[in-house]
């Protein structure tokens, strides 16, 4: 070889599967168009999408976040998402996005794996491997189904898909060079993101609590069908004027005549020690009246004085003459608070923080 041609050899840029660029984009908006050489426009775009990703879920979850304006944001993050694969094929090539499993489809191996991402065992069916992609396809969507019920089976469904994408590629490649470092990146990010996408929703369970509320009790402050988030916190501690979410006593059971297993949802006016006494159309806290600018009218009985136990409670609903409560049912247990609300999250004119 003479050494003009060597120079020309070595000076030939490396091949670059548009393909390779989509499956990075699928596990990272913006990774495809860097490894495709566009690095500030792949910066630029994964910012993007994880700023309004972010800003989505602090819009939807957090007390001053407008919930509306959380979901409507997900069009556009879905946007970014989706023509971000499509830029990450053109960052690479001039070619067409071909999407089709036909005799027409790329025989490119990463389009196998991008395949594979979307459901396992699809790349080998377009390889005509139907068997081993039947397998793949059944095991993937049985476990994943199965991970809905049984949250210990949630990091099984991401191995199968990645190990399917690995030995699609590597029937693929058996006598081409390997770009595993290549795969190992796309299918850690995979299963990294496919583990994120199936715990979030147990985890935000985990803190968040949601309640319906179930009658005009609360009313002005709640009205009948709003939605609330509680915050479940192991150590909250309780204050006056919360407005709480807990499971209802034996003795509402019995005096309300409601389901043992339903949740209520009431301000606190008494805690454990003081004094609480109801006359004159307000409450009266160690003898001391309280301020109450919340409440529907003015409360139309007497009740006590009594003393708060220690671990309990007294709560009030702000619709005070309509409203089953600690008046009539007696104190709650502490234990029995799930957490504090915090905002009406639904509907979209409702939507508000709770102080």
């Amino acid at each position: 070889m003479t050494a003009s041609r060597l120079r020309v050899y070595i000076s030939t840029p490396a091949y670059k599967s548009p393909w390779a660029a989509v499956n990075l984009s699928v596990v990272m908006p913006g990774l495809g168009q860097v490894y495709g050489g566009a690095v500030a426009k792949g910066v630029a775009i994964a910012i993007a999408f994880l700023l309004l990703l972010a800003f989505s879920a602090w819009s939807i979850f957090a007390g001053n976040g407008n919930t509306l304006t959380g979901l409507w944001l997900l069009l556009p993050i879905t946007g970014i998402y989706l023509g971000g694969l499509m830029d990450a094929y053109r960052t690479v090539t001039s070619n067409p996005v071909q999407l089709t499993l036909g005799p027409t489809a790329p025989k490119d191996p990463w389009y196998a794996v991008f395949l594979s991402q979307i459901l396992p065992g699809l790349g080998h069916l377009y390889r005509q491997q139907v068997a081993t992609g039947g397998l793949f396809l059944a095991i993937g969507v049985y476990t994943a189904f199965q991970a809905n019920f049984q949250p210990h089976l949630l990091p099984l469904p991401p191995l199968i898909w990645a190990a399917a994408c690995a030995h699609i590629y590597w029937r693929m490649t058996s006598r081409q060079p390997h770009q595993w470092s290549l795969l190992a990146l796309i299918l850690a990010g995979l299963v990294a993101g496919r583990l994120l996408i199936g715990y979030t929703p147990p985890l935000i369970s985990h803190y968040l609590e949601q309640c319906i509320v179930p009658s005009s009790s609360m009313q002005p402050t709640l009205q009948v069908r709003d939605r609330l988030f509680v915050r479940e916190d192991p150590n909250y501690q309780p204050r006056t004027f919360d407005i709480v979410v807990f499971r209802v006593t034996q003795a509402a059971v019995e005096q309300l005549l409601v389901e043992p297993d339903s949740l209520m949802v009431k301000r606190i006016v008494g805690l454990p020690g003081q004094q609480v006494e109801v006359r004159e159309g307000q409450v009266w806290v160690n003898g001391q009246p309280l301020v109450e600018p919340y409440i529907e009218l003015p409360t139309g009985y007497r009740w006590g004085p009594q003393t708060i136990p220690a671990e309990h409670l007294f709560v009030l609903g702000d619709n005070r003459n309509f409203s089953g409560d600690s008046h009539v049912w007696g104190f709650l247990p502490v234990q029995n608070v799930l957490g504090r609300a915090y905002k009406i999250y639904w509907p979209p004119n409702r939507i508000q923080p709770l102080a």
